[in-house]
């Protein structure tokens, strides 16, 4: 552990000892001689002057009417460069300096966070880490004193409010969020974000001011996909099911084909459309399908949320790994019987009757997401034909 964050810190310290230097550099003067690039093109304009005198391309008298008005062209621009500066100044910028000292670590840190794998430095079993909470705090502490300094930084806040998050502060990130928010009205993620951490402070309840605020994102950009996300969830739990389809169908249309969110899009509008009463459509009624029961091992989930979400999806045993059909539940539902065919189909050119052997996967997502993340767990069927097959398989793994 001790070790990793020490080659981190060198290698912070590396980059900020390139960028800082050059930015800190007190003050400095470079004469520049105003006449001199002048003065020599000048006297190149008088030796062509003489050669063309020499060669007889100018007579006598044109010579000295164009000598003369080069020497008075020479006179008046060199008396107009003596008179401006000579000489060029370099400011040293420390206000970005200091940004760049308080902005980049803590830019690398939730970097990392979000991306890397922090479990592996010293839980690979997938037990949380509070490591970087203590890691990052005097860096937040610096940018907090800076933002007391100068609180008209939107952007400074919004750093702080996200940074809250990633450490599962959300109470300490709505105040964060709010000052941005007043300073940066006009932008739809910081908004989108905002609703989203007073959604959590509130139970996972989106009603009354995270609404607004997502209505006032969408008005921004009736495409953005937190927003929608959102938008779609907000509208699903006050049962407003014809909205949360819309939202979601719009996502369908705006994300591409490899978009991880899909799988959890899909699931959301089958369920949605299940209880609006709405009957997905179907090309052409088919066979294919496969049902079951999930089950989790014993004690495995014994600290996790009863709503952490559950997706069990098919997914061809050969090929993409996109998967073929997906449902969702929650941890609570355990043990849940599924069935699944093409209406559960992510895509109407991706369904199961077009393959000819699947595997099962079953999943609990501790953040909703369907993408597979550290501490999720997990369960994966044997190889089976979607030939209307009955299979039960257990959820009994940590993802690492």
């Amino acid at each position: 552990m001790l070790v990793f964050w020490g080659i981190a810190a060198v290698l912070l310290l590396g980059t900020l000892s390139l960028l800082l230097p050059p930015l800190l550099r007190a003050t400095r003067v470079m004469a520049l001689d105003a006449n001199g690039e002048k003065l020599a093109i000048f006297r190149q304009q008088f030796e062509e002057l003489e050669q063309d005198l020499s060669s007889g391309v100018l007579d006598a008298t044109q010579h000295d009417i164009a000598k003369a008005e080069l020497e008075r062209r020479m006179l008046d621009e060199t008396q107009v460069a003596a008179a401006q500066p000579a000489a060029k100044t370099f400011v040293s910028d420390r206000r970005l300096a200091i940004a760049l000292l308080l902005v980049l670590p803590i830019a690398a840190i939730l970097l990392y966070l979000k991306i890397g794998n922090p479990l592996a430095i010293t839980q690979p079993d997938g037990a949380p880490v509070a490591q970087a909470a203590g890691d990052i705090e005097p860096l937040l502490k610096a940018l907090r004193g800076r933002l007391e300094q100068h609180p008209e930084d939107g952007t400074g806040w919004a750093l702080l409010g996200r940074s809250y998050m990633e450490l599962q502060r959300p109470v300490d990130a709505a105040v964060a969020y709010e000052k941005a928010v007043r300073l940066l009205p006009a932008d739809p993620q910081l908004l989108a974000d905002y609703a989203d951490v007073l959604g959590v402070n509130n139970g996972r309840n989106l009603a009354g001011r995270p609404q607004q605020l997502i209505d006032q994102a969408l008005k921004l950009d009736p495409h953005h996909v937190k927003t929608l996300l959102l938008a779609a969830t907000a509208a699903f739990d006050r049962q407003d099911y014809a909205g949360a389809i819309l939202y979601w169908e719009r996502l369908q249309k705006d994300l591409p084909a490899t978009s991880e969110l899909l799988p959890e899009i899909s699931a959301a509008l089958t369920e949605a459309k299940k209880r609006s009463g709405q009957v997905a459509p179907t090309a052409a009624a088919s066979t294919a399908s496969i049902s079951g029961t999930v089950h989790i091992k014993p004690g495995l989930a014994a600290k996790l949320d009863p709503n952490a979400t559950l997706f069990v999806f098919a997914r061809a045993s050969e090929g993409s790994p996109v998967p073929l059909a997906i449902v969702r539940a929650s941890l609570r539902d355990l043990p849940y019987h599924f069935k699944l065919d093409d209406s559960n189909a992510l895509m109407p050119d991706h369904k199961l009757s077009m393959a000819k052997n699947v595997v099962l996967v079953a999943r609990i997502s501790r953040t909703g997401d369907a993408k597979p993340q550290a501490g999720d767990l997990q369960g994966v069927s044997a190889s089976v034909r979607p030939d209307g097959a009955s299979l039960d398989f257990e959820i009994n793994q940590v993802l690492p």
